[in-house]
Order: C-alpha cells, then sequence, then structure tokens
C-alpha cells in the first residue's frame, strides 16, 4: 500500500492538507451552522478548496466529514443525513484527487462528553463511529482520527475502525501547553495519551490544532521522546483573534510557519500540514520546503 511505502522511505516527508473549517469560512458560511452539510448543499465548493490543496502539492487530503459523526450531527439534529453527508464528501474528494495522491477519511470529536461533563458513554462513542465509518469505508486509503480531546473518546474511536477496516489509523489529539506540560482540556498528559495510543497499535501519532506552530515545536520534542512510531503535526497558524464579524481570524505570516514547519521536520516528525487558519497558500510553501530538503 502506497502509504506503508511512504511510511518506510526514510527520505520521505508526507505533506498533508491544510484547514478545512477555515477555508469554507471564508465563503461566508453562517456561524453556528455544520461545515460538513456543504457537501451536499454547495459540492462544487468543497471540491474546489479539496483541488485547491492536492494542486498545492498535498501528498493527501482528508474528507470533509470532520463532524459527520452520528452523535454530532445529532446535536444539529441532522443525524438522519449520515449516510448522504458522508457519501457525498467522498463524491467530492474523489472527483479531486489525483493518481498517486491518497484520500483520508477524517474522524472529528462526536461533540459530547463523559460525567461528569456530559452523559457519554465508550459504548455510545463507539457506535456513534461505527456508523460513520460504515460509509467512508469504501473510498478512502487511510483514517484520521483528530482534535480528539478525551483519550477515552480515542480508544472509542480506534475502537469503531477497527471494527470496520483494516486500513492505516493516524491517531491525533489535541493539546493544551500548561506550566505543567502538555496535557487536553479533559486533563490526559501527553504521556498517557501516547501509552495509550501505542497500546492500541495505531500507525501514526500525532497533534492537531488548538497549539500555534511554535507551541507545536516544544511538543513534538516531548512526543519524539516517548514513541518510536511516526509522528504527524498539524498546528494551527497561530492563535485566533474574532473579528468584527465574530469570526476567527488567523494572522501568522505564512513563512513563520514554514519555518516552524521545518523545525517540526528537523525533530523527526513524518506528516506535516496544517489545520485552523491554514490555506493551500500555506500548503504550496510547505511543499517547496519538503522538495527543498530531498532534493
Amino acid at each position: 500500500m502506497l502509504f506503508h511505502d511512504w511510511l518506510k522511505n526514510g527520505s520521505k516527508i508526507i505533506l498533508f492538507d491544510g484547514g478545512m473549517g477555515s477555508e469554507i469560512f471564508k465563503h461566508g458560511i453562517t456561524p453556528g451552522r455544520l461545515p460538513d452539510t456543504l457537501n451536499i448543499e454547495q459540492p462544487d465548493l468543497i471540491f474546489e478548496i479539496h483541488k485547491s490543496y492536492y494542486d498545492a502539492g498535498a501528498d493527501m487530503c482528508q474528507t470533509s466529514t470532520f463532524g459527520s459523526s452520528f452523535l454530532n450531527l445529532q446535536g444539529y439534529k441532522i443525524e438522519s443525513q449520515i449516510k448522504e453527508l458522508n457519501e457525498s464528501a467522498l463524491k467530492n474528494i474523489k472527483r479531486a484527487c489525483p493518481p498517486n495522491r491518497l484520500i483520508v477519511g477524517d474522524i472529528g470529536p462526536s461533540g459530547v462528553f463523559k460525567p461528569p461533563v456530559g452523559k457519554a458513554t465508550a459504548e455510545q462513542w463507539v457506535s456513534s463511529y461505527v456508523k460513520q465509518v460504515k460509509f467512508l469505508e469504501q473510498g478512502v486509503d487511510l483514517w484520521h482520527i483528530e482534535t480528539i480531546s478525551d483519550i477515552e473518546e480515542m480508544e472509542a474511536a480506534i475502537k469503531a475502525i477497527r471494527e470496520i477496516s483494516k486500513k492505516p489509523i493516524i491517531s491525533s489529539m489535541t493539546y493544551k501547553k500548561t506550566k505543567r506540560g502538555f496535557f487536553t482540556i479533559m486533563g490526559n498528559s501527553l504521556e498517557k495519551c501516547v501509552r495509550i495510543q501505542e497500546d492500541r497499535n495505531v500507525d501514526v501519532i500525532g497533534a492537531n490544532c488548538t497549539l500555534g506552530s511554535d507551541e507545536m515545536i516544544g511538543l513534538i520534542k516531548e512526543l519524539k521522546e516517548l514513541t518510536n512510531k511516526p509522528i504527524s503535526a498539524k498546528p494551527n497558524a497561530g492563535q485566533p483573534r474574532i473579528d468584527q464579524n465574530n469570526r476567527a481570524v488567523y494572522d501568522q505570516p505564512i513563512k513563520d510557519f514554514v519555518s516552524d514547519i521545518h523545525e517540526i521536520i528537523q525533530i523527526g516528525a513524518k506528516i506535516v500540514g496544517g489545520c485552523c487558519g491554514t490555506s493551500p497558500a500555506t500548503i504550496k510553501e510547505i511543499r517547496k520546503l519538503i522538495d527543498s530538503l530531498e532534493n
């Protein structure tokens, strides 16, 4: 399989895509609406965003299904659309994907929490993700479970995928930097998360979102000390500010982001890309960086 070949190639750095939600918001989606619904309502827009990332040089891009798990859709009262949303997302990215590039099935957080914060159970998480994975399995090359802040929810998502699929999994938690080190908002330490992800035998361990590229450098340094598995990093383009239209805006210059990505690669990350606030222009500059390192 191409992804495994890439992982085994010691000199290859795999380039992921950049932000999807932040690109969609540039096109004026109403705040509070689920961006994934544009897979049905504006398929050409989603296609164009995917295409722009592949054209910028991304080796792989992920489906616009971050919020399309059953439980998350239930929160928007559109769970009856789970099949149409996920299958439309596949159709849109397949249309954009060139030969010898990969399609990644994007699995995001369910939006519900375990007690005492919420009422979710591990069984509900697994069931919710199984429903989504069934619709995506036919069309993806690998999986990216991302922006998860509770290691128990990550375990549920991994279990759900493994019930349906044998394809590779990138398991990516989201962390905050604290005085005591890097923790999820649910209080899971980086060390604990890595240990459990290794126990679940994922193919790649990663981090994405929340942290800007400068803070991600420190996290990847620690992550590299904790695991021998390949590492993925998709930081945000700095920290957002809220503009007059109540939208998050990311002001970090692309050159600064790319400079940080260079350092993250030097530390040992195998897969790099961007999360919120990054764009096809960002990915294009990272492509130039990677090409210069490989030549």
